[in-house]
Formats: structure tokens, C-alpha cells, sequence
């Protein structure tokens, strides 16, 4: 891989970072428009990414995020006020920004085009607030300064706003130290924005920048002489800064000194008195430079040959640095031990060789835990995106609603969570459209005006649940029966429970008009199928009036799971241990024989029986004795025959031939410690199956 591969990918990366941040803030900001430190924490993070974006060559992106920059401008200075359509055109860019980004991942070429639209709308809003849309590129382009030389380095700010002042007197009453920095690079630097950039990273590594001149926009550009100031934020001494700054190559000279908020004032009001000529150097408050690895600042990557950016984007992940030590120390014990086995069994030592084995067999199982938790990944990648999803339903809809997160740093395999976004767009969508009703009807209810979907994820022994709960109108078994009727679904004597699940049913849809977000009837069965396929499940629990809950239970992971060991016929099969809930031994007697199936009864009911060997077509032994693997698919009870137990097993699952995999019976498969392979049993899938073959 080449360095520009390398920089793509980290700017891939850090880039689908800072778009989420900027969600999620610009949705705060729109609970909080007040919020200065809001508006400041978003500049830092739009200005990240137009920096990154400008280093690596993609002026449209870096447009862009450019003139939403100007919008949160004016948010700050005041000048426009925050409300729902300026927060709706920001997410606009938003979006549009993330498409470039995938544009770009698929080697295509952007074009000013794409963002013309948003360019017109964001100079709208600023032309009605100004009177006068943003300069062009040309009228910005600065006037060049005198020559340093014939200037001594000053430490005087031309435009210092009372803001910027008020975060140093702050700063400084928190215990921290603020100082005024002024640079002058040797006048042959031949990159002064790269330059720039390296000295501001290395004072990011201490502190915070809250104001510098000219605007970090010029700086990054190179387009100043050869003199810039800052004010800089630290808890580092005086002497430790100055050491910082001196220790940057291509410096003329430099200046760190206390920051006095008076003086800077005073001196700034001098200055704009003065009737010397300043140069025409606008100036503006920004946040830091962008925290990226430093990168060629000009140059655009030429485009990789092969395509597969979306799945590679998938297949990273981020890992605990404590993690990675913790494994590299197992690792070097690992190897010692492995050194003491081969010297033992070079002296034909049979008790050594015995002591480094139990050694070698316990680091293989805390390598074995370790790699699982590396591999684990908070559902807040997933959930991170839904606030934002539910306020612009909330807007389509014309619904008051807010979203709820609770459990968010629950940790589940990655490729679990990486599967888990489609499915938890469905539910929330069906929540939001169908569950929570509009604020009239709602208030006639004597409910709150605004509805409130709850979504919540905590760890259980070795699954994680998701819960999804709407404080809606609930699910109307008499709509549903007359909705499945209409449909041609048979509906005689079934049960309002059953009557709700119907809507898990292909195809089935109680919205009466088709619209963006439902009614076309998918969305719910693709989310069952979904669960089922990563070896979940979902249950549904819904009251008239008080609202729906959406069960989810998944296993925690999807590479070693504990297994119990059966033998049906001649053949071996394991069934995940989480889905069982008791094993018990009976004879063909106690199967009871009913119009709609075979049956057994437990706990004083009467559950469907699922004689393995017919599902499989497997010959069967020949015995009277038999084993009922008691699991609970979808709320319900099945007991699912064997002819042996082998035992309780840790096993790790392997992928196995897309033809097994269409016969919708096995999860994968694993391999025994004599080399035979057995097929992990698709519990939910034998269920279902029972179950409709039942009806």
C-alpha cells in the first residue's frame, strides 16, 4: 500500500468521525441554541474535517464544509438565529458531505455540480442576514504584507473578538495558563502551510488554540507573508511552551508571553486607530488545527484499481491499546512455554512437557477470551445515528418525539453490530410512523404531546438484549385480523397474541397509504429473517393505548459459542446452549399424538414436538429412549429430539457450503478434536418450520 492508500484510508476514517460528531452536535444544538461552547466544539470538528479534506486535495468537500463554517459564524456572532430549517440545511450538507465521501471511496470524481444546490441555499440564508453573499475566492485572496523585515514581531491582535477573551479569563480562573504566541518563519520556508500545520499539532499535543491571525483558512493555505499569532491554552509552563514552539525548524524567531486580556484590547483598539495601512488580512476566531497525520498538502491520490471501499470500510475496528499490550504479553509467554516444551521433549522430559502444556492450555484459553473482546464493538456505533433519524421523521410526520438511549456502551461481536443498522432502521421507523401517534390525538389520550421511543441494550449471561419501546397506541389485534383478511391471511382461531405477530408476516401492512417511511409491507419480516440469520431472536409485547416493546436477544458473539453435543442417527450436531432452556429423557410414549401434531407436556403445557431426524432425513436409531432439547423460540416452547447426548462443548464456528446454507437448517459448523466434522443446528429456523407446518 502506498502513503496516499494509507492517507485515504486514515481519512476515510477520522472523516465518517467527524460527520457523526457533527451530527449528533448540530442535534444538540438544536435543543440548545445558546450554547456557545456547543457551537465551538462543532467549529472544531467542521473545521477538522475541511482541513483534512484540503490536505488531501478535495476542494468540493472542503468548500463545502467551508460555507457551513460561515453559518456557524453566525450562529456564534449571533447575527442568525438557530432554528429547525437552518439545523435541516445543515444536515442537508451533512449528508451530502458523507455521500462525497463514498463517492470518493468508489474512485469517482467530484464535481462542484454536486453541491451547487446547497452552495445557493447556504448563500441565501447568509445574503439575508449580511445583505451580501460570501466573497469569492478571488476577492479573499489576501494582499500581500510587507516584508517581515523591515516590521519587529509583535504579539498585537488586529481582531480579537470579546468572545475569544472571555474563554482566556475563564481558562485562567479554571487554574490554566493562557499565553500569546507570535511566529515568524524564516522568510525561504517554501511550505508555510505544512509548516503552520506541524507547529499547531505539536501545541495541540499540550493544549487548546481559541483564536489565531490570520484565519487558519489563510494559514493553512499559505497564504500570509511570513508573521502569525495565537492565543493558546495550556495547563504547560511558560518555559515548556516556548520550548515547544523553538523546537520547530524554518523559525526566524518567536514570542510566548503571558496573555493579558487588557492590554490585548487596548492594543488591538490602538492598532485599528493607527493610520498605518494594515494588510488586507481578514481574520476570524477558530478552533485548533486539525489533529491528522501530517500529509502531502496539495497532491490528490491517484485512484486505486480495485473497488470494495464499503466493504473494507466494515472489516476495521478500533481496539483497546490495553488490549493489544495484554495480548502481546500472552503472546511472549506463549512462546516461552513453547520454548520449554520443545527443550523438554528434546531431553525426552515427560513431567516438563506435561507442566508446559497446562501452561500453553491456559493462555490458549485467556487468547482465546482476549481475541473475543477485541473483536467486541459498542452498540453506540449503530445507535449514534438514530437521534438524529427520529427528529427528521419527527419534521415528516408532523410528530413530537424523542429518542431515548440507554445501555449504549454494551459491547457486541462486530459482525453482529455491523448487521444490526438495517434492522434497528426498520423497528424505529415502524415505531415512529405507527406506534407513536400526532400531538392532538395523543393530548385527547391525556398523554404527554411529545411520544417517546425507548431504546435500550444491556449483556445477559452470553447474549445481549435489545429492547425497543413506544409509548404509542399499541397494535389493535381486531385492525390486524381485519387487515390479514383483506390480504387473504386466515385468521380463524387464533389468539390475539398470534393475531399481533402477524405483522412479522411478508407482505403484511396495516398503513393505508404508501408513503416514504411504510405501508409497503417490508420491513418487519426482513427484520425477523435478519435476527433469525445472526442467531437471535425477537420477541413483541404490545397494550392498546400504552404502547409496543420490541424484544431482541442476541448472542454475544458469533465466532465461540458453548454448545451441547448431540447424536441424531449416526450423525453429530450441536445446538447453541443459549437457546436451551432444560434436556430432558423420555420414551415415545409420553408423545402425545394430536390433530395438528405430535406433542409433549412440560410445565403443565403442551408443547410442539420437532423429531429432528424427518426435518434432517436422517435415519433415526431404533429406541424407545429418546432426548427433548426444550428451547424457547418466539415466546413459545419446542422440544427438539436427539438420540444421544454427547455433552456440554466450547466450539468454534466455521462457515460452511452456500448450498447448506440455503437449506436454512445449520448456523455453520464445527470440527471435533479427532478431525470429524458436526453441523450446528438453526434452532429458530426448526422452529419456525414446526411452527408453520403446524398451522
Amino acid at each position: 500500500m502506498d502513503d496516499n492508500s494509507a492517507y485515504r484510508d486514515l481519512f476515510f476514517e477520522e472523516s465518517e468521525d467527524n460527520l457523526q460528531q457533527l451530527n449528533d452536535n448540530v442535534l444538540e444544538l438544536e435543543k440548545e441554541p445558546d450554547n456557545i461552547d456547543l457551537i465551538n466544539e462543532i467549529f472544531r470538528a467542521a473545521h477538522t474535517l475541511k482541513g483534512s479534506s484540503a490536505t488531501m486535495g478535495y476542494e468540493v468537500m472542503t468548500k463545502l464544509t467551508h460555507r457551513m463554517e460561515d453559518i456557524f459564524d453566525l450562529f456564534k456572532s449571533g447575527k442568525l438565529k438557530v432554528n429547525g430549517d437552518h439545523i435541516s440545511l445543515i444536515f442537508k450538507c451533512l449528508d451530502r458531505l458523507s455521500q462525497l465521501l463514498d463517492d470518493l471511496r468508489d474512485e469517482k470524481d467530484l464535481s462542484e455540480d454536486q453541491i451547487k444546490d446547497l452552495i445557493d441555499e447556504l448563500n441565501k440564508v447568509e445574503t439575508g442576514v449580511t445583505g451580501q453573499a460570501a466573497e469569492t475566492e478571488s476577492a479573499s485572496e489576501p494582499v500581500k504584507a510587507q516584508p517581515a523585515a523591515k516590521a519587529e514581531l509583535n504579539t498585537t491582535f488586529v481582531n480579537l473578538e470579546e468572545a475569544d477573551v472571555d474563554v482566556a479569563e475563564q481558562a485562567k480562573s479554571s487554574g490554566q495558563n493562557v499565553f500569546t504566541i507570535a511566529v515568524r518563519l524564516d522568510a525561504e520556508t517554501l511550505l508555510k502551510g505544512p509548516r503552520v500545520f506541524l507547529i499547531m499539532q505539536k501545541l495541540e499535543e499540550e493544549g487548546d488554540v481559541i483564536h489565531t491571525e490570520p484565519t487558519a483558512d489563510l494559514l493553512e493555505d499559505g497564504k500570509f507573508d511570513t508573521d502569525f499569532k495565537l492565543v493558546f491554552v495550556t495547563k504547560e509552563t511558560l518555559a515548556d511552551i516556548k520550548t515547544n514552539v523553538e523546537s520547530n525548524s524554518e523559525l526566524e524567531t518567536a514570542i510566548v508571553e503571558p496573555f493579558d486580556s487588557e492590554k490585548a484590547v487596548a492594543d488591538q483598539k490602538k492598532a485599528k486607530e493607527a493610520p498605518v495601512k494594515q494588510s488586507a488580512q481578514v481574520t476570524e476566531t477558530v478552533k485548533p488545527a486539525p489533529k491528522t497525520v501530517s500529509k502531502k498538502p496539495t497532491a490528490k491520490p491517484a485512484a486505486k484499481a480495485s473497488g470494495g471501499h464499503h466493504n473494507a470500510r466494515n472489516q476495521s475496528i478500533r481496539v483497546d491499546l490495553s488490549r493489544l499490550d495484554r495480548f502481546l504479553n500472552l503472546v511472549s509467554e506463549l512462546v516461552v512455554y513453547r520454548n520449554q516444551m520443545e527443550d523438554s521433549s528434546h531431553r525426552s522430559d515427560l513431567d516438563g512437557i506435561r507442566d508446559s502444556l497446562e501452561q500453553v492450555s491456559r493462555l490458549t484459553s485467556e487468547l482465546q477470551d482476549l481475541v473475543l473482546r477485541i473483536r467486541m464493538q459498542q452498540v453506540s456505533v449503530v445507535f449514534s445515528r438514530f437521534p438524529r433519524m427520529i427528529r427528521d421523521l419527527g419534521r415528516t410526520l408532523h410528530k413530537d418525539m424523542d429518542l431515548v438511549i440507554i445501555g449504549e456502551d454494551t459491547e457486541l461481536d462486530k459482525t453482529v453490530v455491523s448487521e444490526l443498522g438495517e434492522p434497528m432502521i426498520h423497528m424505529l421507523r415502524n415505531s415512529a410512523d405507527h406506534g407513536i401517534e400526532d400531538p392532538d390525538t395523543r393530548e385527547k389520550l391525556g398523554k404527554p404531546r411529545k411520544g417517546t421511543i425507548t431504546l435500550s441494550a444491556y449483556q445477559e449471561g452470553n447474549r445481549v438484549i435489545i429492547t425497543l419501546e413506544d409509548d404509542g397506541k399499541g397494535l389493535d389485534p381486531a385492525v390486524l385480523k381485519a387487515s390479514a383478511e383483506s390480504k387473504g391471511i386466515n385468521t380463524d382461531g387464533m389468539s390475539e397474541d398470534e393475531l399481533k405477530h402477524l405483522i412479522f408476516h411478508p407482505g403484511f401492512s396495516t398503513a393505508k397509504k404508501i408513503t416514504d417511511i411504510s405501508g409497503r409491507g417490508v420491513g418487519l419480516d426482513a427484520v425477523q429473517s435478519k435476527i433469525t440469520e445472526l442467531g437471535g431472536s425477537i420477541e413483541l409485547r404490545s397494550q392498546i393505548n400504552v404502547g409496543s416493546k420490541f424484544i431482541i436477544k442476541l448472542p454475544l458473539t458469533l465466532s465461540i459459542i458453548q454448545a451441547l453435543m448431540v447424536k441424531v442417527g449416526a450423525g453429530n450436531f450441536a445446538i447453541p446452549l443459549d437457546v436451551v432452556e432444560r434436556v430432558v429423557m423420555l420414551h415415545e410414549n409420553d408423545i402425545v399424538p394430536t390433530a395438528k401434531g405430535e406433542v409433549y407436556r412440560f410445565q403443565d403445557t403442551l408443547i410442539p414436538i420437532i423429531r429432528t431426524d424427518q426435518i434432517l432425513n436422517i435415519e433415526s436409531k431404533e429406541n424407545t429412549k429418546k432426548f427433548a432439547i426444550i428451547v424457547k423460540s418466539d415466546q413459545q416452547y419446542f422440544g427438539i429430539l436427539a438420540d444421544q447426548l454427547i455433552g456440554q462443548k466450547e466450539i468454534v464456528i466455521k462457515k460452511i457450503d452456500p448450498v447448506l446454507q440455503k437449506i436454512n437448517r445449520y448456523q455453520g459448523a464445527t470440527i471435533f478434536d479427532n478431525g470429524s466434522i458436526a453441523l450446528i443446528l438453526d434452532v429458530n429456523a426448526l422452529c419456525q418450520t414446526k411452527k408453520r407446518a403446524k398451522s
